[in-house]
């Protein structure tokens, strides 16, 4: 790592010596914005037309490159502490990230109900990749499937990074954190400016090192170390006044020596302790953020991006066209069956995901009171998976792979939206949409086995299964203007994920309907209201909602009597919840150059009916992975010389873990601080996360994979604490 520090500080170097050709960015300085600046307009661009924060006629939080930038956001899973009713669940390190809206939760095993789109181009399932140069980010909650298709059931995140500029701009950002066992450094940054009269670029980059956070503690095994490396370009062409053509590509390379991407550890480290540190781990006991595992690690993640928008000005109306290209090849060995130190099994999982995406709309005139958008899309993804295992001792190649299963998913949509301003009542609007969407789905595995050692032999069966899946998805809304400050409104809308096929493995014969499951489809009723006052200053939004979602999709296993899984995981559709709730926020400026953020959101998100097994519904129960509210509270003074600091805390609410309510998180409180200076060429920050080092679960428990209930749950672990310095240069 000595080598990377110096490395990354010369390059930090390299960036503040291209002053000399380079152009200081045309914009209004952070040490400056504090006195030219109440609290900024927003604009939602995420309804396909730029909307003021005030005519928006949904739940929304809007995320400005400052605001980011002051709370330090790098990671997308950052962001659920800034966002009311909206979790991040993970699965690892550097498992997918998956996202909870209101209470319907998405989980490593099932596709994300949320919609996510960067740079236009959708991810239905989020790689563990930090953000880099981000423009703005926009969260809307509740079904938006008359703009984004079937997977924004719960809701939406679009993601904007930095576009290519019109003028000359270099940025450079080193970054080193320190934190128990371990530390970290990485180096960013971005140019951009015109490559000629019509043309313009932009090309970002991010490069890191790190040690694991959490830390294999077992002799002769690597600790864990995660190194990443992303590239990003961006082409603009305007070659007329009517025409803007974009493109994006974009690389990240993911190494991670001793490290499986899903890794869970024990949520009780004093029973662990006692019931294996003596019997399996040599004597050794584990700490909140260390582990034993016996089982060889390593994680490969390479991801690969392009795509090309247009947009054509006509004469009436706006044409864009947008295709993408994406692939996600992930190769993560090191799964330790028993989690301990015991040389039984272990376990790989390979997976390479390709997506196609593409979208043709038209928007009528915006400037109307009778305006519209009528669009199609098409979306493809093709799996190809296997899962590996040794039994006994062994290294890294000596994994012996599954039958490899094949998944294809093809989406055709064709969806419409009008907006309605009548002349004689000009403070209302009236919004409708309908989609139309239709899934095919096709699932092939051949008959094999894998051996898990103690947990026993699952058994693969011939399976080849398509079929399709359609829903009509309808929206409509009304807002009320008050004043011109002051605006309310209410929405109903349709959500819906398809059904699909399970490729199951399991040690005895599992029924025939598990191999399918149906569409889930939801109904999302909300209300709420916007209000800024007369001096700008004060800004305060919130939303009440009522779900109901019917053929909930949940992801089960099957179980001995000892709690020993009996089968690889599936998804069932036999179940149903309701979830209701609210969320507020506001953002002030009592006073010049102080800036106060606060936020709340509260869920009660519950089973309505979930068999678990011939004995057990937990109708009534919690709905896994939604915490019964989450709050924030950030307040942040800049002087006039630049000099600033901030404090801020995040409020975790108690939450399941898992389906029966056995695994739970308690409610937890994390605070951060940051003391820095801004200035119109430079910038430096001290920073601490997690201060009072916080353990907290962040995604789906299990018992012991192979000896069953132990009296133990094992979930992954969120970040501990961590202290750190950046250094900025913009030129």
């Amino acid at each position: 790592m000595t080598v990377f520090l110096r490395l990354s500080a010369a390059a930090v170097t390299a960036v503040a010596s291209c002053q000399a050709v380079g152009a200081l960015a045309q914009e209004v300085e952070p040490s400056d914005r504090a006195t030219t600046d109440r609290l900024e307009e927003i604009v939602v661009t995420a309804a396909r037309r730029p909307t003021t924060f005030q005519d928006a006629d949904v739940s929304v939080t809007v995320l400005s490159r400052i605001q980011l930038e002051q709370a330090r956001i790098r990671d997308i899973r950052q962001l659920d502490g800034v966002v009311p009713n909206v979790q991040f669940n993970e699965s690892g390190q550097l498992g997918s990230t998956f996202i909870s809206i209101r209470g319907i939760e998405s989980n490593p095993f099932i596709v994300n109900r949320a919609a996510v789109y960067i740079d236009g181009i959708p991810f239905r399932e989020l790689s563990n990749a930090v953000l880099n140069q981000v423009e703005s980010i926009e969260v809307l909650r509740g079904p938006q499937a008359t703009l984004y298709g079937a997977n924004s059931e719960s809701g939406l995140i679009v993601i904007n990074t930095r576009a290519p500029t019109d003028h000359a701009v270099y940025e450079g950002r080193f970054t080193t954190t320190g934190f128990q066992g371990g530390t970290s450094a990485m180096i960013d940054g971005f140019a951009a400016g015109p490559l000629s009269e019509t043309v313009s670029g932009s090309l970002a980059f991010k490069a890191s090192t790190s040690d694991s956070f959490l830390r294999n503690i077992q002799p002769g095994r690597p600790a864990g170390e995660i190194r990443e490396n992303f590239l990003q370009g961006r082409l603009r062409w305007k070659p007329s006044d009517a025409l803007t053509i974009n493109a994006t590509a974009y690389v990240l390379d993911t190494n991670a020596p001793g490290v499986f991407d899903q890794e869970y550890l024990p949520l009780d480290v004093d029973l662990y302790n006692r019931t294996y540190a003596e019997t399996y781990n040599g004597g050794r006991t584990i700490g909140q953020f260390t582990y034993v595992n016996d089982a060889p690690k390593k994680t490969e993640e390479l991801e690969t991006v392009a795509g090309l928008s247009a947009t054509y000005q006509l004469a009436y109306g706006t044409l864009d066209a947008a295709v993408s290209y994406r692939k996600l090849s992930t190769d993560a060995r090191g799964l330790d069956v028993e989690l301990t130190a015991l040389p039984t099994s272990a376990g790989q999982d390979y997976k390479v995901k390709t997506f196609w995406n593409g979208e043709l709309r038209f928007a009528s005139p915006a400037d109307r009171p009778f305006n519209y958008i009528v669009g199609v899309s098409h979306y493809r993804q093709d799996d190809r998976r296997f899962l590996a295992t040794f039994v006994g001792p062994g290294e890294l190649d000596d994994f012996v792979p599954a039958p490899v299963q094949l998944a294809e998913a093809r989406d055709w949509g064709a969806f419409f939206s009008a907006n309605w301003t009548p002349t004689a009542l000009p403070a209302l609007t009236i919004s409708g949409g309908l989609r139309y969407d239709r899934a095919h789905r096709s699932a092939d595995q051949t008959a094999g086995s894998l051996d898990l050692g103690p947990a026993g032999i699952f058994v693969y069966r011939d399976a080849s299964l398509s079929g399709d899946f359609d829903a009509v998805l309808p929206r409509a809304s009304a807002l009320y203007r008050v004043s011109s400050q002051f605006s309310l409104y209410a929405n109903a809308a349709k959500g819906y994920v398809p059904g699909g096929f399970n490729l199951t493995a399991a040690q005895a014969d599992l029924a025939d309907q598990v191999l399918r499951y149906d569409s889930e489809t939801l109904w999302s009723r909300e209300a709420g209201f916007k209000w800024r006052s007369s001096n700008g200053r004060f800004r305060l939004a919130g939303a009440a909602f009522y779900i109901r979602a019917d053929h909930w999709q949940e992801i089960q296993v099957a179980t001995d009597e000892e709690g020993r899984l009996i089968s690889s995981d599936y998804i069932g559709t036999d179940a149903s919840i309701d979830s209701k709730g609210f969320e507020i926020e506001a953002t002030a400026e009592p006073i010049d150059r102080l800036t106060l953020t606060a936020n709340l959101g509260y869920t009660d998100a519950r089973y309505r009916n979930l068999q678990l097994d011939a004995d057990t519904n937990v109708s009534g129960e919690r709905v896994k992975l939604v915490p019964e509210y989450d709050g924030y509270l950030a307040a942040r003074y800049q002087a006039s010389n630049g000099l600033y600091v901030r404090a801020e805390a995040a409020l975790t609410g108690e939450e399941s873990l898992e389906s029966r309510g056995e695994a739970i998180q308690p409610a937890t409180q994390t605070i951060g601080l940051q003391l820095g200076y801004e200035g119109p060429r430079w910038s430096a920050r001290l920073f601490v996360d997690n201060l009072t080092n916080v353990r907290r679960s962040s995604g789906l428990a299990f018992r012991n994979f192979a000896f069953g209930n132990d009296g133990n749950w094992y979930a992954p672990i969120a970040r501990s604490r961590q202290v750190g310095f950046e250094l900025g240069v913009r030129l």
